[in-house]
């Protein structure tokens, strides 16, 4: 029996952050079998699951982590993985990009997050940049199958007008065939037809 975990860690970004990570857990059985990372100004942060062919508990796992990194600033925390997640399920056929262009203000997420919420629209993933006065926004979102794409894109334009921001969302499939760079053939291969 697998003892499975979700684990998060923030720190000040370095070369090595996965690699101690990594040996931490192995050095206690444990195998990392989902991971998402990133650097935001300077800060690293990973949320990532991890499976014990043992025992073990959270504070034993917090401590073999906390050991790789000494006594540098670090935040961890590790919690028993749920087996069925409250979030609703990922829906392939429905997962969209959203694209955000515009000028920075107070307050974009909070009205984009306040209206996805109201539409039980799940954000997967998200990012984004601020460049002088201007922001860019990029997010995965999975729309359940009840909702019209067409009212939902026409909502968000309507939405975000007042704040100076031009949206755009386009199925997963058509966002990678417009900008990633690679013959239509490949993209196919490796995913569901536009």
């Amino acid at each position: 029996m697998q003892h499975r975990f979700v684990i998060s860690l923030l720190t000040a970004d370095e070369i090595g952050i996965v690699k101690k990570i990594s040996s931490a857990l192995y050095e206690n059985g444990g195998n990392i079998d989902g991971m998402s990372q990133t650097v935001v100004h300077d800060y690293f942060t990973v949320v990532l699951t991890a499976a014990f062919d043992k025992p073990i508990t959270d504070k034993e796992i917090r401590a073999a982590i906390e050991a790789e990194f000494g006594s540098e600033d670090i935040s961890v925390v590790v919690k028993p993985y749920r087996a069925e997640p409250r979030v609703m399920k990922s829906n392939a056929d429905g997962r969209y990009v959203l694209t955000l262009f515009g000028k920075e203000s107070p307050g974009i997420l909070r009205t984009l997050t306040t209206y996805l919420a109201e539409k039980n629209i799940n954000i997967e993933d998200y990012t984004f940049e601020i460049k002088g006065e201007s922001v860019t926004h990029i997010g995965e979102i999975s729309l359940p199958d009840k909702l019209d794409i067409q009212h939902i894109q026409q909502d968000l334009a309507v939405l975000l007008q007042p704040m100076d921001l031009r949206v755009s969302l386009q199925h997963e499939n058509l966002f990678r065939a417009t900008n990633e760079v690679c013959s239509v053939r490949q993209l196919l291969r490796g995913g569901a037809h536009v």
